[in-house]
């Protein structure tokens, strides 16, 4: 092979291997611009399934899309994600309802769950899911990772030297025209893709046993002491954070956190960590941001509970201040303390 022969052939490699990371990002793009447009202006709640309680019909990763319904209007069969007396959102199949003017108690059942949920909600209105996507979960919280985070921004670097770079000559111009479109649209998803916001879905699982032999032994939850905040910094201003730091109280506790904005009390992020971590052990959660954002005050709220069963709660919850801070709008990150 000559040396013109090589060229041409790395030449093609390289070109097919920038098309197909452009197309990927590109729908990723979509998806994301997709999740924005929905939970923005159509009132639409997306959510990831972080659990397998609702297989086969849900798979665990899954992205769902739930509107918003009053419990009036709610049927036996309905996938509804409400939040537990713990505050945790949880997604499961209407078992029954029972209503009392504009109030209704639901049972719940996951597909997967041989027995109900041990709790009754009371609500008066739930999120219906009406649409779920297989796998793009994973994706979209991977994305919340201050890795990703890293990655991303770097990735947009990347792709906007690539979209703005200067090109010579009309050979070609239609396929460069198309290429650079495609770049947009993948800078538009990856700079989407980091910003946070999709809450997660426990669906958790709630099968029963049975005691054999034994003693019932009564059980207070206890709360986790205030935990302490640390700045962590990325990469300039490029995944730095605010890591929350406590010691496990017991070995069976897992914990709920919420970011809610300290103005108006609106949720921002949820999940649940801890489970597993050894009496005495560090819990570690940290809170993180995407690219674009303006500087907002936030609060962790963070809430004990047994692992099983998941409706023993502590009674009382912490709650430590944190802040968004951007530089001109870019480049945002999360800070211990209100600004």
């Amino acid at each position: 092979m000559t040396d013109g022969a090589r060229k041409r052939s790395r030449s093609r490699t390289g070109s097919v291997i920038r098309n197909t990371l452009l197309n990927i990002g590109a729908v990723l793009g979509v998806i994301c611009i997709v999740v924005a447009l929905a939970s923005a202006f159509g009132g639409i709640t997306p959510l990831v399934f972080r659990s397998g309680s609702m297989a086969p019909e849900i798979q665990a990763g899954a992205l769902a899309f739930a509107k918003e319904a009053p419990v009036t209007d709610v049927a036996v069969g309905d996938i509804v994600s409400v939040r537990d007396s713990a505050g945790t959102r949880v997604t499961h199949r209407v078992v029954s309802v029972t209503l009392s003017g504009d109030k209704g108690e639901l049972v719940l059942r996951g597909d997967a769950n041989e027995q109900p949920d041990a709790e009754t909600y009371t609500v008066t209105s739930v999120d219906r899911v009406f649409v779920d996507v297989p796998y793009v979960g994973h994706a979209l919280g991977w994305a919340r990772h201050p890795a990703a985070l890293f990655l991303v921004g770097a990735s947009v670097s990347g792709l906007l030297l690539f979209v703005f770079k200067p090109r010579g000559g009309t050979r070609g111009g239609g396929r460069r025209k198309a290429a650079r479109a495609g770049t947009a649209l993948a800078v538009l998803g990856l700079v989407g893709i980091a910003v946070p916001g999709v809450p997660g879905t426990s669906a958790a699982f709630s099968d029963t046993g049975t005691m054999t032999s034994g003693t019932v032994v009564a059980h207070t939850v206890t709360s986790q002491a205030q935990p302490t905040c640390a700045n962590v910094d990325g990469f300039l201003v490029l995944g730095n954070i605010a890591r929350l730091t406590w010691a496990q109280v017991n070995a069976r506790y897992e914990y709920t956190w919420e970011l809610r904005r300290a103005d108006n009390n609106n949720l921002a992020a949820s999940g649940t960590l801890g489970s597993g971590i050894a009496q005495g052990a560090t819990v570690t959660l940290d809170i993180s941001t995407g690219l674009i954002g303006t500087n907002t005050n936030y609060n962790v709220v963070i809430r004990a509970r047994l692992v099983t069963p998941n409706t023993w709660v502590a009674t009382t919850t912490t709650t430590t201040p944190v802040r968004r801070a951007s530089i001109i709008i870019i480049g945002a990150a999360f800070r211990c303390g209100h600004a």
